[in-house]
This record gives structure tokens, C-alpha cells and sequence, in this order.
């Protein structure tokens, strides 16, 4: 087992910063995640105990090395190696990054077999990507809102005030 030095020293030769919290305990923040938050790493304590995030990492990852996600999505390393700790910090970093691997990622059709990611990247009939489908939605959601209300005051002024508009 890693002393709390260090298990700190690993933590930082990844770049994350350090965060004081309560009780002598530190967090690790990354602050490149595209996740909803920045934690990386939990409660490290003096006493060695600690956890990784793990809730945004894929099964394939989860099940290639092991790790036990307790239900809050956290994996604790109070046991593990140098290695280890490396290799759960690299896969927690790729998993807040939103770099997902790509045997995980499989585009079923209705009856139809599976279809590989760089088969589906090819296949233009298996699915469209629109960058920013986001925004669109949210400006076609807007757009419609405003429409709806100019029609409901249009027939409230033809009903009560006789204005055609």
C-alpha cells in the first residue's frame, strides 16, 4: 500500500490541482473535464484511504481492470499499486474527457446486426451527426414558443378587441 505522500506525488505528476478539504483530507480537480464535475479524486486521507472517480468510465474499462465501483460512482485505492493508481487516474482522465474506447460503442438499426463505430461513421444511412444539434434544438424550441404566443395574443386580440392582424 502507497503512503499518503505518496499517492499525492502520483496525483500531482498528473497535473491536477490539489484541493485542502477537512480533516487533513485533499481532493484532486481536473479542470479540463467535460463531465458536470471536476472532481477526479475524493477524501484522500493520511491514513491512504481514497477514492477515483468512476461513474463516467465504460463497462469495457470497468471490467478490464477490475474495478470495484461502489453505487456513488467512486472506486476506491486504498490498495493499489503505483500501476495501478496510474492506470485508474489515465482512465479516469479519458473518462471525464469524454474519450470513450471504441469497441464500446456499437449503432444498432431495427432489425438489423450491430454495426461497428468506423462502419457506422462510413454508413450515412445508419445515422446523421449534426454538429451543434444541440443548439439547434434549443433555437427550434425557442422559435416555437415564440410563434405559439404570437398566435395565442393574435386570436385573443381577433376575439376580444376586433383587431385583425
Amino acid at each position: 500500500m502507497l503512503s499518503f505522500e505518496e499517492k499525492k506525488t502520483i496525483f500531482h505528476s498528473f497535473n491536477l490541482k490539489e484541493k485542502k478539504i477537512s480533516n487533513g483530507r485533499v481532493n484532486f480537480i481536473y479542470p479540463e473535464s467535460k463531465q458536470k464535475g471536476q472532481v477526479l479524486a475524493t477524501q484522500l486521507h493520511p491514513s491512504g484511504n481514497g477514492y477515483v472517480i468512476g461513474k463516467y468510465m465504460s463497462k469495457d474499462t470497468i471490467m478490464k481492470h477490475r474495478y470495484k465501483v461502489d453505487s456513488r460512482g467512486w472506486i476506491s485505492i486504498r490498495d493499489f499499486s503505483k500501476d495501478e493508481l496510474m492506470s485508474v487516474i489515465s482512465d479516469a482522465m479519458k473518462s471525464m474527457d469524454g474519450i470513450q474506447e471504441v469497441t464500446e460503442m456499437v449503432v444498432e438499426k431495427k432489425d438489423n446486426p450491430p454495426i461497428a463505430p468506423n462502419q457506422a461513421l462510413q454508413n450515412s444511412s445508419a445515422f446523421e451527426v449534426y454538429p451543434g444539434s444541440c443548439l439547434f434544438a434549443w433555437l427550434g424550441l425557442t422559435l416555437s414558443s415564440m410563434e405559439f404566443g404570437y398566435l395565442v395574443w393574435k386570436k385573443t386580440l381577433q376575439k376580444y378587441v376586433g383587431i385583425n392582424i
